[in-house]
């Protein structure tokens, strides 16, 4: 959340009102939880139970940028891999995830390893999820401006310090800090429907920049999600309308969405994020098995005044071939 502030005689007022803007950007850090408008196509980086569904083996990654206009607005990077096994009669999955997020002076790097094991239910399928890895938090307490905007101190000034003693509280090696994550899922798929949940950030890690009175930490966040697809009178044409909520129990998000989708390969749509923006949404599948998506947000908040964000998807997904190797019978050994 942006707040536009234009000539406020009052300096407390503007202080409070940078404070709260603080507060808002670090809470929305601080949740960690991945931000994607395409998130019916990105489902392993919400539930690790969706990690190599349909035995289908991908690789693909989305940017996103938020807030167009506004500088140093938050911009997402985000890579997975995934690939399906079995041991004996069993289905199982493993995946790999490295995302990257740039939120104003904070850096947010995470590596995870995901893992999902499957098993079939009356009518569709179970599948059991786990991330486990690494985040680094890093804060650019170099790019902090302590002078109130124009390189010198205001005369009369109470609020900028050329030393401030959060700044100068952070003794962590290279001002970052590297913290232990996992997460839980569990999803149930049949032809036509999906739900799944997941609990991110189970142990609910601490980001430790060595002063305990800043100590910032990960909260657990819940996310709830699914889609039914529906066949028309036309078999080309199929509707599959989505929703997906998210919460840390003190905040909450909903999206709802609807997608067209044309013999297969073209879909679009659009996505109502309450309170926050429309997204309009378009896919192709380039050639089979390579898919691009692209989304944009029109933000519908007062809050907001900005060009909208922009999301690009790419993603290739196919089935593993294991080539069994030729035997050949020679005459000359009986």
């Amino acid at each position: 959340m942006f707040l536009i502030v234009t000539k406020l005689r009052n300096k407390k007022r503007v202080v409070m009102i940078l404070i709260a803007l603080s507060i808002t950007i670090v809470g929305a850090l601080a949740q960690k939880s991945p931000q994607f408008s395409q998130y019916m196509e990105y489902q392993s980086a919400i539930n690790p139970a969706a990690v190599a569904a349909d035995e289908m083996m991908s690789v693909g990654g989305v940017y996103r940028l938020q807030w167009v206009g506004f500088d140093d607005a938050p911009k997402n990077l985000f890579f997975s891999m995934d690939y399906p096994f079995r041991i004996g009669d069993t289905r199982h999955g493993v995946g790999l995830i490295f995302s990257s997020d740039d939120i104003g002076l904070f850096k947010n790097q995470s590596v995870l390893l995901q893992y999902s094991y499957k098993f079939a239910l009356p009518k569709g399928e179970m599948s059991l999820g786990l991330n486990v890895g690494f985040i680094n938090q890093k804060f650019d307490k170099e790019g902090v401006d302590l002078t109130g905007g124009d390189g010198e101190l205001m005369e009369g000034d109470e609020y900028h310090q050329t030393s401030d003693p959060f700044i100068d509280g952070f003794t962590a090696e290279d001002n970052s800090d590297v913290t232990f994550d996992a997460s839980f899922g569990c999803m149930y798929k049949t032809d036509f429907y999906y739900v799944g949940f997941s609990m991110m950030h189970i142990m609910a890690p601490k980001i430790d920049f060595g002063t305990e009175q800043y100590m910032m930490y990960i909260p657990r966040s819940y996310h709830l999600m699914g889609g039914y697809t529906f066949n028309t009178n036309n078999p080309e044409w199929t509707v599959t309308p989505s929703a997906y909520i998210k919460t840390d129990l003190s905040t909450w998000q909903v999206d709802v969405t609807g997608l067209l989708e044309y013999s297969k390969r073209i879909r679009g749509g659009i996505s109502y994020r309450f309170g926050d923006a429309f997204v309009f949404l378009f896919g192709i599948d380039i050639i089979q098995g390579l898919r691009l998506g692209y989304s944009y947000d029109l933000p519908t908040s007062k809050m907001i005044r900005s060009g909208g964000s922009h999301e690009v998807s790419l993603h290739y997904y196919f089935k593993p071939q294991f080539a069994k190797k030729n035997k050949y019978k020679s005459d000359r050994i009986l």
